[in-house]
């Protein structure tokens, strides 16, 4: 049983869609509270200045980049200059943009909360309620407030 093809057009707009939906989500998750961490960890996720190949700018970069190669295949006097334009993309994608991201990151970071634990300044650091005195005495009330990042945040408990 054959199932019916999307022509070009739509596949493409099917894919601009799903994009459109990611951006949207990570957009969100950023501005749902003006709190610096989430706004933090959404541009990271656009682009991350300790994995540069892991972020969404990366993968624009990386598709930019596989259809230079593959247009390279066509036989046309302007080839050569179209190839230039999307390798000028490519670096403008990920080194241009990046490095502003990088940059608002770095002032932001003094901003972000300190884990207790581990002491650093991550974007997921979130103050709650101390999870080993909350496991151990979950009839309290008043645990102490304490910066945490999960990783932290999960030893702690698992300590109790």
């Amino acid at each position: 049983m054959n199932s019916p093809k999307m022509t070009l057009e739509q596949e493409l707009a099917a894919a601009v869609a799903i994009v459109r939906i990611g951006l949207d989500r990570i957009r969100d998750a950023a501005c749902r509270t003006e709190a610096v961490g989430p706004h933090a960890a959404a541009l990271q996720a656009l682009y991350d200045p300790a994995k540069p190949d892991a972020g969404v700018l990366a993968f624009v970069a990386d598709v930019i980049g596989t259809i230079t190669v593959s247009v390279t295949e066509v036989d046309h006097d302007d080839i050569e200059r179209v190839t230039e334009l999307l390798d000028e993309a490519k670096g403008h994608v990920q080194d241009s943009t990046g490095d502003r991201i990088r940059h608002a990151l770095a002032l932001l970071e003094p901003l972000l909360q300190r884990c207790e634990e581990c002491g650093q300044q991550k974007p997921d650091v979130d103050v709650m309620a101390d999870p080993f005195s909350t496991a151990l005495y979950p009839e309290e009330t008043d645990h102490r407030q304490i910066p945490l990042c999960p990783p932290c945040a999960t030893k702690r408990f698992e300590e109790s």
